[in-house]
């Protein structure tokens, strides 16, 4: 004990354990009254809040683990890309994890994002926090990581901890992924993306090699499926858990 009832780091530690062993969802501000209450102690909130977890990033860590995720995330998602063939990799609760390849347009806007918030580096702040979710780049990867967990079967819950387990943003902060967006806004987005894609297509068939990968119909027309060419189509194949590459077919 320091002098004038200030406790040590090492005690303050010990006790709070002790607390939480009885009270898992304790929060701070009723623990610093039970320190002061009980040991007389001179404990503020902002210092208990520098040496101890809050109760959710307890259950954060719990759940981080019980999904495989690496404490340096954003390190071993860079790992999963440069030995494989795909895009990046999804965590899931059961026998597998999850690799995914995306068409090649945007598989490059997403190696673009990945450098954009490799510089930009893990925020600090609350405000830098909000910022970096309404920045391009983390949407991007967003809008895939959850058209990817609605495939796989992933919550948007547990790949929204992933998200922020690498890049340091919870998921609240981010906006409505466009994969889930609805009404005329949506049909708008998908409209515009179709076209777009179509018109890379017909240049395409100019080509005679090119034609034998462009499925048509008997009229000649492009064949458009939604689910197999739209924006959000992902290609998901299930991945081994141990040695992270191995890869058992497809979604």
């Amino acid at each position: 004990m320091e002098e004038n009832g200030i406790p040590t780091d090492d005690e303050v530690k010990n006790e709070v354990n002790k607390i939480r062993q009885d009270q898992q969802d304790i929060g701070r501000a009723k623990i610093v009254t039970i320190l002061r209450d009980q040991f007389n102690w001179r404990i503020s909130e902002t210092r208990l809040k520098k040496l101890v977890p809050s109760v959710n990033q307890m259950k954060t860590s719990t759940t981080q683990a019980e999904l495989g995720i690496p404490e340096d995330a954003v390190k071993a998602q860079k790992r999963y890309r440069d030995k494989s063939t795909r895009t990046f990799r999804i965590y899931g609760r059961g026998e597998y994890n999850y690799g995914v390849s995306l068409n090649s347009d945007v598989a490059i806007q997403m190696d673009i994002a990945y450098g954009r918030l490799a510089k930009a580096g893990r925020p600090k702040s609350e405000e830098e926090k909000r910022s970096l979710a309404s920045a391009w780049p983390l949407q991007l990867i967003w809008d895939y990581y959850v058209a990817t967990a609605k495939k796989a079967g992933v919550s948007k819950e547990d790949v929204g901890l992933q998200l922020e387990a690498e890049y340091g943003v919870p998921w609240t902060y981010m906006p409505t992924p466009k994969p889930e967006w609805t009404g005329p806004q949506a049909e708008a987005m998908k409209a515009k993306f179709k076209e777009a894609s179509l018109q890379v297509k017909r240049q395409l068939m100019k080509n005679p090699e090119a034609r034998r990968y462009i499925p048509t119909n008997a009229n000649g027309d492009i064949v458009w499926d939604e689910e197999k060419n739209g924006q959000f189509a992902v290609l998901v194949v299930k991945i081994d858990k141990g040695d992270g590459l191995r890869e058992f077919g497809e979604v």
